[in-house]
């Protein structure tokens, strides 16, 4: 019976190693807390107070973060609109 190869062993060992590592690091990224389109709550959900605007307590209260709310308020008013809020989930330029 033929052994396998030690580089190949090593090579192996490696690649599984190294995607292992990337999905522990892509989980543990801050702003990553919503996934796009599925898990984000709608605008008027996530306003619970019905005043127009998230805050920042609104957007923890939803499951979000500090880092992904300031993302997200590009005006930096402290609060997202519904335009700012839209972007949730969708790559930034």
């Amino acid at each position: 019976m033929k052994s396998i190869h030690p580089n190949f062993l090593s090579f192996t060992l490696a690649g599984l190693l190294g995607a292992a590592s990337a999905s522990v690091l892509a989980q543990s990224m801050p702003g990553t807390t919503f996934s796009p389109a599925t898990d984000a709550p709608s605008f008027q959900s996530a306003d619970s107070n019905n005043d127009g605007k998230i805050s920042l307590e609104e957007f923890k209260a939803q499951g979000g973060d500090d880092y992904g709310f300031t993302k997200l308020d590009t005006d930096q008013d402290k609060s997202l609109s519904q335009d700012e809020f839209a972007k949730l989930g969708k790559p930034s330029a």
